[in-house]
C-alpha cells in the first residue's frame, strides 16, 4: 500500500523531458515506501499514464539512488503531472 502526501513544491517545467513535456505543470509528491513496494510499482501507481521505465529513472535521479534497492519507511520524491479542477461558478452566475 502506498502512502503519498503532496508537498508545496509546484511549478512549470521548461525543459523537454520524456516524462514531462515542455510547459507541462508538475508537482512533487513524497511517497513512503511500504513493505513489498518496488520502484516499478511506485512508478505505475503515481504516474500511470507514463512509461514506468522513464518514471523509475526519474525517481532514481531525483532521489540520487545508486540502485533500485529501496526499503520500507524510506521517503521518495516523485515528479507527477499536476491535476487540475475546472473552475465552477457560484450558483446563479454566468460567464460573460
Amino acid at each position: 500500500m502506498l502512502t503519498a502526501s503532496v508537498i508545496a513544491i509546484t511549478g512549470k517545467l521548461v525543459m523537454t523531458d520524456s516524462l514531462m513535456p515542455a510547459g507541462q505543470d508538475f508537482a512533487f509528491v513524497e511517497v513512503v515506501v511500504q513493505p513489498g513496494d518496488t520502484l516499478w510499482t511506485i512508478a505505475k501507481s503515481q504516474v500511470p499514464d507514463s512509461d514506468p521505465r522513464d518514471v523509475v529513472g526519474s525517481i532514481r535521479d531525483l532521489n540520487q539512488l545508486q540502485s533500485a534497492d529501496i526499503f520500507p519507511g524510506q521517503v521518495l520524491t516523485v515528479s507527477v503531472k499536476k491535476s487540475f479542477q475546472p473552475l465552477q461558478l457560484a450558483e446563479g452566475r454566468s460567464t460573460p
